[in-house]
């Protein structure tokens, strides 16, 4: 069995990551390392801009607007790059859990040449693992009768939930 293991955290936000059974790095940190030592300039400013995200967050929390939507509470970051993008080269994607402007969850994610993240099977086994959490969240929210605005509430049941 796994666990949400705190990544970062500030008085704006706290972030968390899958840490699922059997893994020594959370979902995040394979993203990082599989993706910081990338060298085509293409595929470094869509990580470099990934990252900068996350800093962002830091001071202003994980509002809405910074996100792409994938569908329910799964996001993608970034939301856009501003120049034109070789198709061929890909895109790269990290999908995360947004409960609130205060909790994030980052999951994994990557390079990708598919326009849809169905079509990838790395894409879409980053966004189901999220899926996944997110439903085992729900069903313990609800099992406390707990108000999903309840930061501490919340935050306690991520703390404990086992995934």
């Amino acid at each position: 069995m796994g666990k949400l293991e705190l990544i970062r955290e500030n008085e704006v936000v706290s972030m968390y990551s899958p840490l699922f059974s059997g893994e020594s790095r959370t979902e995040f940190h394979q993203f990082l390392t599989a993706n910081k030592s990338l060298t085509h300039p293409q595929l470094k400013a869509f990580f470099d801009n990934i990252v900068a995200v996350i800093r962002k967050m830091d001071s202003c929390g994980a509002r809405e607007n910074l996100f792409r939507p994938e569908g329910g509470r799964v996001k993608a970051i970034p939301l856009v790059i501003s120049y034109r993008t070789d198709k061929r080269i890909g895109k790269m994607r990290l999908y995360c859990l947004r409960l609130s402007d205060r909790l994030l969850i980052l999951g994994n994610g990557g390079v990708t040449t598919k326009q849809k993240y169905q079509d990838d099977p790395h894409m879409l086994k980053a966004v189901e693992d999220l899926r996944q959490v997110d439903r085992l969240l729900k069903k313990e929210v609800k099992r406390q009768r707990a108000d999903w605005n309840d930061f501490n509430t919340i935050k306690s049941i991520i703390e404990t939930i086992t995934i």
